[in-house]
């Protein structure tokens, strides 16, 4: 799995809800780190709405 790009606060949310520092929550979604907890905290980051690099869509305005 990729590297999944952050909102502001969705790391402090993130880790809140998961109980862990934000330090935590930043490799997982860096996929530094493969645990299971590190593919829970990708799945709820996606589940969030954030989106994993290089599948964020682009809007061409003519």
């Amino acid at each position: 799995m990729g590297k999944i790009l952050r909102e502001p606060g969705a790391v402090t949310e993130l880790a809140k809800a998961f109980q862990v520092t934000p330090q935590t929550v930043r490799l997982a979604l860096n996929g530094v780190t493969q645990s299971d907890l590190a593919k829970r905290i990708r799945k709820r980051a996606l589940d969030m709405g954030l989106k994993e690099k290089g599948t964020e869509q682009a809007i061409v305005l003519n």
